[in-house]
């Protein structure tokens, strides 16, 4: 049979083993894992400030972008000014507007080819001009006043150069009517 001493000494062998394998793991392995740290540690911040030159970069870029799209569009407006600048320079528009709606891109573009914009606010005339209704639905008002003169209904602002181009088309051809109209009576 084994004696208590025997098994004794064996667990304490054990925790004597252990006690120095962790000390010695802790002080010979902590340089190895400390340089496998700083090395992950400079990749990880090598792709920080590639990520961050990177997006510099592309701020850069849409920023250049903006302006050369910018400069696009005055060239449109300036394009449009020459195309409908003789037949509207000049020409009245009133614009009413919904209560949650805004005209300021529709002004403007109006104010770009020469119209001379009036804000309608109900109850008067606009006989010598256009009327632009910039609303989600026709008011009340105007179907009561129908016979007071041209309008046109705009639900939406045109967002794009496109929709404002033709915009002016309508309006081209609203004034060209009412000016032909006159012309008749």
């Amino acid at each position: 049979m084994i004696s208590f001493r025997y098994h004794l000494i064996t667990l304490a062998a054990v925790f004597v083993a252990l006690g120095v394998g962790i000390l010695l793991g802790g002080t010979v392995g902590h340089p190895w894992f400390s340089k496998g740290a700083q090395e992950i540690l400079a990749k990880m911040e090598a792709k920080y400030d590639r990520a961050l030159k990177s997006n510099h970069d592309l701020k850069k870029e849409i920023n250049r972008l903006l302006r050369e799209v910018e400069q696009s569009n005055q060239e449109v407006v300036h394009m449009m000014a020459m195309r409908y600048g003789n037949d509207l320079a000049g020409k009245k528009v009133y614009v009413w507007q919904d209560a949650d709606k805004e005209a300021k891109q529709i002004t403007r573009l109006m104010h770009a080819v020469g119209i001379h914009v009036i804000r309608y606010e109900g109850g008067g005339t606009w006989e010598d001009g256009l009327l632009l209704v910039v609303a989600g639905q026709l008011p009340l008002w105007l179907e009561q006043r129908a016979d007071a003169g041209k309008w046109l209904w705009i639900e939406q602002e045109p967002d794009s150069l496109a929709k404002q181009w033709a915009l002016l088309e309508k309006v081209q051809q609203e004034m060209t009517e009412m000016r032909v109209g006159r012309e008749k009576s």
